[in-house]
């Protein structure tokens, strides 16, 4: 009796097995098929840097001047670097724009306060370069600041095009400005 019993579960189990029903792997091949006929275009969307950055540097020139430079990126403000089109997916990068805030201070007196970004200098020299360009950093150069003249550093970056500009901002005891370049690459 015993027999007999586990004879006909085997024919059954032998029956529902071979009932056509498609396989695990059949399912997942139909399943992509149909997502990807739903949803065409993907964005893959990158951006340099990630998150928000910021470095402050607080300087003491030659005891006579204090400087405070805050470099942040803008995180509602960017620069298309590339856009790659591959099958049914788009690659897009994206580089933050980047700020300088700037505070100059001479024996309790705020004698430079600005907040510098590319813009500053579009009028400097009209070019292509400046379409997508972005400040990337202001430093203080410490061997040609003196006791009569803060000497910063301005690098500004065109990440479209690897391209960038390097300047000088001369701000004296007496809070005059003078802004000359120093190199270029394009």
């Amino acid at each position: 009796m015993k027999k007999s019993i586990l004879l006909i579960l085997l024919i059954a189990l032998a029956f529902v097995g071979c009932d056509r029903r498609e396989s695990t792997r059949e399912n997942l091949q139909k399943s992509i098929s149909e997502f990807n006929e739903k949803y065409t275009d993907l964005s893959i969307v990158t951006y340099y840097p990630e998150a928000y950055t910021e470095v402050q540097t607080d300087s003491i020139i030659s005891n006579t001047f204090k400087v405070s430079i805050k470099n942040y990126s803008k995180m509602d403000s960017q620069i298309l670097v590339s856009s790659e089109p591959d099958e049914k997916k788009t690659k897009v990068n994206y580089h933050r724009v980047f700020e300088s805030e700037i505070n100059i201070v001479l024996a309790s007196d705020n004698i430079f306060s600005k907040t510098l970004n590319a813009e500053d200098f579009k009028g400097s020299s009209p070019s292509e370069f400046w379409k997508n360009a972005t400040l990337e950093h202001v430093w203080v150069n410490q061997e040609m600041s003196n006791t009569e003249e803060v000497n910063l550093g301005i690098s500004i970056i065109n990440p479209k095009s690897k391209a960038f500009k390097l300047y000088e901002l001369v701000v004296s005891a007496e809070g005059k400005q003078s802004l000359n370049l120093i190199e270029e690459h394009s």
